[in-house]
């Protein structure tokens, strides 16, 4: 009796034991578990149906498509322009058009294409030759210093006459080497005032010019 009764329990268990080997769940798809291999590629994991991050995108990618975009915009705004049709019209209906959507190759990244941004890209196209390669993105690094000879030569373009902004005359120049803020606070205080109030002076009297221009036309009439 004792040598069955110890038996027994070892067979009870030996079932136990299949039994609960059967009941095992399997990890669901689309969860990777412990055995999965690291470093397969992408196709491995769409098979997988592992869930993919935006660091799997090229990061060049939508920058590319960004300024395919914009180079048809700034041709489509020229051929307007031709035919006589208002620019800022044109731009605020681009500007409609590509609200709310997203770039093909990384459906997660929105487009900001708005009205400003339309319209300051096309200048710079058109000041860069009408290419494509003049809307090509320039990152700098935010803490990189302009030199006493940069600040110089923007500030010597901002003299010119035909210029009316800090802005306008920044974007004369063919290899800045850093952003515009860069160059605002490399400029001393004295002679950053100086400039603002000059290009200020100029736009108030352009805009004096214009509206006495207004009123000698209706007087002619």
């Amino acid at each position: 009796m004792r040598a069955n009764s110890r038996r027994e329990p070892d067979k009870h268990m030996g079932i136990h034991k299949k039994q609960f080997a059967s009941r095992q769940v399997k990890p669901a798809r689309g969860f990777a578990s412990r055995s999965t291999p690291v470093g397969k590629p992408l196709a491995h994991a769409r098979e997988r149906c592992i869930p993919l991050s935006r660091a799997h995108f090229s990061s060049t990618s939508w920058q590319h498509e960004r300024l395919l975009r914009l180079n048809r915009i700034c041709r489509c705004l020229d051929r307007g322009r031709a035919a006589g049709k208002r620019l800022r019209r044109m731009v605020r209906l681009h500007a409609w058009r590509w609200r709310g959507r997203h770039y093909k190759c990384d459906p997660a990244r929105a487009i900001h294409f708005k009205a400003s941004t339309i319209l300051r890209v096309y200048r710079i196209w058109r000041n860069g030759g009408r290419t494509l390669a003049a809307l090509a993105l320039h990152y700098w690094r935010g803490n990189r210093k302009v030199s006493v000879a940069q600040v110089v030569k923007l500030s010597k373009l901002c003299l010119v006459p035909e210029t009316r902004s800090f802005s306008a005359a920044y974007r004369r120049l063919k290899t800045p080497g850093a952003t515009e803020s860069a160059y605002r606070y490399a400029t001393p205080v004295r002679l950053r005032a100086a400039l603002a109030g000059l290009l200020a002076l100029r736009r108030r009297g352009q805009a004096l010019e214009r509206a006495a221009r207004r009123i000698l036309e209706g007087l002619a009439k």
